[in-house]
């Protein structure tokens, strides 16, 4: 880890803004960078950043997902600064299938001109369009991990972690992960302190507890999966809390074992064991998170048999037992 007041000087930030980015992807690391310049004023260090809007198209004005205007000062076709540090916000999936290739030159090129770069949710996505993240551990949005994985099977996709660090790649979660990894960013350039200091400033943890998968399912979007696999699914839901085997789901399907268990393989990329285990985990979820039922019984409900073996599923995949993520995720009424 550097020390405080390391890096001297100036360090120019460019954030790459994209058509219908949301506004967190772009505003939270801006405003962690610009927290510090403050901080770093009072203490009268001779650094700072210089945070930089830059267009990933032609046009300087750009429409966040919300509406909201977004004023670039540079585009990709006139920047005329060096830049040390690069973050990619994320856009919807369905913008990035008619982007300007444009943008993969642009930032192949500057690759080994800048310190370090890296993406905020989606802007994964556009890091390995342009063939930066081969042979990388990555992540990106909970939602959209298994896309990523599946559209680039070159890249080691890792849901769990708010953002990954990887030689000079830098990749965050969902939406508010830019926070977190904008914060590890100046940790890392100007140590702890003044880290801790900007966290508190802005209310965040400087390192925040739990993985991302405590909020999202265990499973894609209904919508992302296959005609047969929405089949699958469907004949499984109300048998959640009974012992269901292959066999069973097989049958059910018409299909010989095995040929029910390649298929299912190939169009989900998981066995059906794993597919019914996920199911149930989300079942789990969403009983804590909307009934009073006792732990015990939704264990029972969902078809793990004790509270034991559902702590110990919870734990696996969301680092949090079932009593603790009632307690974060419940409503009030």
């Amino acid at each position: 880890m550097k020390t405080a007041g390391k890096i001297k000087g100036t360090k120019n930030i460019v954030l790459l803004v994209l058509p219908q980015v949301q506004l967190l992807d772009i505003a939270g690391p801006c405003d962690v960078f610009t927290s510090a310049n403050r901080f770093m004023m009072n203490d009268q260090r001779d650094s700072e950043y210089r945070i930089y809007l830059v267009s990933g198209t032609a046009e300087k004005i750009l429409y966040s997902s919300s509406g909201m205007p977004i004023t670039c000062g540079h585009t990709i076709y006139d920047i005329d600064f060096p830049v040390d540090t690069l973050l990619v916000g994320g856009t919807d999936l369905t913008v990035l299938d008619n982007i300007n290739t444009d943008i993969y030159t642009f930032l192949r090129n500057i690759m080994g001109k800048v310190r370090r770069m890296g993406s905020v949710c989606t802007g994964a996505f556009v890091l390995a369009g342009a063939g930066l993240l081969n042979g990388k551990k990555v992540t990106t949005h909970w939602k959209f991990a298994d896309i990523l994985q599946k559209s680039y099977p070159e890249l080691e996709v890792n849901v769990n972690p708010f953002f990954i660090h990887d030689q000079q790649i830098y990749t965050s979660g969902g939406v508010t992960s830019g926070m977190d990894l904008a914060l590890a960013l100046l940790e890392e350039d100007f140590g702890q302190p003044t880290a801790s200091e900007v966290a508190r400033h802005l209310v965040l943890y400087l390192r925040r507890p739990g993985i991302q998968t405590q909020f999202g399912s265990a499973l894609p979007d209904y919508d992302m999966m296959s005609r047969f696999i929405k089949e699958v699914r469907n004949l499984l839901k109300h048998r959640l809390g009974e012992n269901v085997s292959i066999e069973d789901m097989s049958e059910a399907m018409n299909m010989s074992v095995r040929n029910f268990s390649r298929v299912f393989l190939k169009e989900s990329g998981i066995t059906p064991g794993r597919f019914l285990e996920k199911m149930r985990l989300d079942q789990a979820k969403n009983m804590l998170e909307y009934t009073d039922i006792s732990i015990d019984m939704i264990a029972a409900q969902c078809g793990f048999g004790s509270a034991v073996s559902l702590r110990r599923l919870f734990m696996k995949h969301i680092s949090l037992s079932p009593s603790q993520y009632r307690k974060a995720f419940k409503g009030t009424e």
